[in-house]
This record gives structure tokens, C-alpha cells and sequence, in this order.
């Protein structure tokens, strides 16, 4: 069984398989840089599934961004 789920990941980001997309990217991104020249994999867990971990657990939350026309 994987875990996490992607269907409890997408829950987590409002149904948007994008928005899920950008959560991690992000996340995954910053824990490389905070880890440079550290191995920070717990076994064979990659930040990737790390970052989804994190979604799933709720320390990550989507963010909105509305752009408002200046007319």
C-alpha cells in the first residue's frame, strides 16, 4: 500500500490536482535547499514523499492568490 494516498493529498488541496502539484513542488524544492549537503532521507524516503507526507498531515495548506484587476 502507498502512503499517502494522492486521493488524500488532492483532498488536502481542495480538489485541485494542481494546486496539489505546486503544495509539493514547493515543499520538496525547500527541503532539498534546507538539506544541501546532508543526506535528510529517512531510509529510502525521498523529500518528495516526504512533502506529500506533509501535505497529508495538514502542516502544509494551499494558499490563495487572488489577482484583482486594477480597472
Amino acid at each position: 500500500m502507498i502512503y499517502p494516498k494522492i486521493e488524500d493529498c488532492i483532498a488536502r488541496a481542495n480538489n485541485n490536482k494542481y494546486v496539489l502539484t505546486a503544495m509539493v513542488s514547493k515543499c520538496a524544492k525547500d527541503l532539498i535547499a534546507h538539506s544541501m549537503g546532508q543526506n535528510t532521507t529517512t531510509g529510502k524516503e525521498k523529500q518528495i514523499s516526504m512533502a506529500m507526507r506533509e501535505v497529508v498531515d495538514g502542516k502544509i495548506v494551499p494558499t490563495t492568490t487572488a489577482h484583482k484587476s486594477s480597472h
